[in-house]
């Protein structure tokens, strides 16, 4: 082997692993304790069990797709066949979308409005 191609490969290797590393998990804009509660390259829907934050990620991209609040019981879909995503029954963006991009749909609830349930247990005789 020559020397040029012992350089060149190791020299290729890195290039190619910092391009697969350019794909982030999420946007820079979402927060940390936001957590993934689904993906695709498809349709896709989920409904919200409490209020919070959705935040929408195309992860070929890298762009932030859509941010929003959402009360309990609300469902968002996104449909890049048709180029929107909806809240329940509104639409809430209505531009190009490419069909085979993987986007992520992350969720923060809102602190101020959580549920706590405490339970307290006695021992009896």
């Amino acid at each position: 082997m020559s020397i040029q191609r012992t350089i060149a490969l190791p020299a290729w290797m890195m290039v190619l692993m910092l391009l697969a590393g350019c794909a982030s998990d999420r946007h820079r804009d979402i927060p940390a304790d936001a957590r993934l509660v689904t993906e695709g390259d498809k349709t896709l829907s989920y409904s919200f069990e409490q209020p919070g934050t959705v935040y929408v990620f195309d992860r070929n991209t890298d762009k932030m797709v859509y941010s929003g609040k959402v009360d309990r019981g609300q469902m968002i879909r996104i449909d890049p066949d048709k180029d929107r995503i909806m809240l329940d029954d509104k639409v809430v963006r209505d531009e190009s979308m490419k069909r085979n991009d993987t986007r992520r749909i992350f969720f923060e609830p809102d602190p101020s409005r959580r549920t706590v349930i405490v339970e307290e247990h006695r021992e009896t005789r």
